[in-house]
């Protein structure tokens, strides 16, 4: 016979195996404030969050067509997607043990395999054959208990108003804010996948406003003084790279006034951009080298024009909605669009020139 907490557990994991109604604004719900409020409604407050981001995130795998997918490669610069379904939960058991708030490891196993990812600015191929990766319903299992081990260290800890980085409720929000980091860069990993190999969700849909691009201009941003001064205690939480003081007098400059869009970068994607190695830095020219895509990831070209790879489906390109390239591409189009600008402002000059020589001539 089971045992009164063998009945407890179990009933714990049933709970956690069937699915809860779950809606899209429950996954995009703000995180709790830190500095006032009632100690055991900030207890139910933070459980609700922390539940809210871990089934999220593995709402997430939802959009894959089966679980043999989790091992597939998105990316060379990347591991499969069963090590990111598990390093979320394995960062909690990791924070809290160094916290001494959890007394063991609950699956060292899976921990070791799941705690270190990728150095994204290496362009080696990533040797698959150092690992040997656990079954997706080993990490399903080892989810479950985490997420048991922290409502239960949620449920049971003592812990004061205003939470901050001295607070034993501290590693579980950084925990929490991690995985919410890793529902965005996962998102994208299964972005990356063949359109076969991922399904719709309910959770996850398309957006459906489009239409035609603005017309972008430089906006005049005055000079002014930027102070940055974030100490504990915070409303929220804050990385450690977030806090501290800095003081800065930035000088008046111009930005654009939107966002660039699709229908903006197309046309340097159609100069020629991505060939001409000039308005590429060293880096870039390396990364340019490296991918085969002459064109932003996401765009597809098709017999019908371009559309844009979203998660799960493929659309005509959208061209208002903002572009979406890395800091390498962003640097081209900003080369790009200021050395066009140079010789529009070459050939203006030139062609006054030429009008003045001739009213002089004349």
């Amino acid at each position: 016979m089971l045992s009164e907490q063998d009945n407890t557990q179990s009933n714990l994991n049933s709970q956690l195996n069937a699915k809860q109604p779950f809606s899209r604004d429950e996954l995009v719900t703000n995180m709790p404030d830190l500095l006032t409020g009632d100690i055991e409604a900030k207890r139910e407050e933070i459980k609700r969050y922390f539940n809210l981001t871990f089934d999220g995130y593995e709402r997430l795998f939802d959009t894959l067509v089966d679980d043999s997918i989790f091992y597939q490669r998105a990316c060379s610069l990347r591991h499969p997607l069963i090590f990111y379904f598990g390093h979320t939960a394995t960062f909690f058991t990791n924070k809290l043990v160094l916290a001494k708030l959890l007394p063991e490891r609950i699956n060292p196993k899976i921990e070791s395999m799941c705690a270190i990812g990728v150095d994204e600015m290496s362009w080696d191929d990533l040797n698959e054959n150092h690992y040997e990766w656990p079954s997706v319903e080993d990490v399903r299992d080892y989810r479950k208990q985490v997420q048991n081990a922290i409502n239960k260290l949620i449920d049971e800890m003592n812990f004061t108003l205003p939470i901050d980085w001295d607070s034993p409720m501290w590693p579980i929000l950084m925990g929490i804010e991690h995985e919410r980091i890793h529902l965005e860069t996962s998102s994208v990993l299964i972005r990356q996948l063949p359109i076969e190999s991922v399904q719709n969700s309910p959770l996850f849909p398309i957006c459906n406003e489009t239409s035609t691009a603005p017309e972008n201009k430089l906006v005049e941003v005055p000079a002014g003084r930027v102070d940055i001064n974030h100490q504990d205690p915070a409303p929220t939480y804050g990385w450690d790279n977030e806090y501290g003081q800095h003081h800065a007098l930035v000088e008046e400059f111009k930005a654009s006034k939107y966002l660039v869009s699709n229908q903006e970068y197309l046309e340097f994607v159609e100069a020629g951009g991505y060939q001409t190695s000039e308005y590429w830095d060293e880096e870039g020219n390396r990364w340019r080298e490296y991918t085969p895509d002459k064109h932003p990831t996401f765009w597809v070209k098709k017999d019908d024009g371009w559309h844009l790879r979203c998660m799960t489906e493929e659309i005509p390109m959208p061209w208002n909605w903002p572009v979406d390239v890395n800091q390498l591409e962003a640097n081209l189009f900003v080369t790009g669009k200021a050395s066009k600008q140079e010789q529009l402002f070459a050939c203006h000059l030139k062609m006054s020139t030429i009008v003045l020589e001739n009213i002089v001539m004349c």
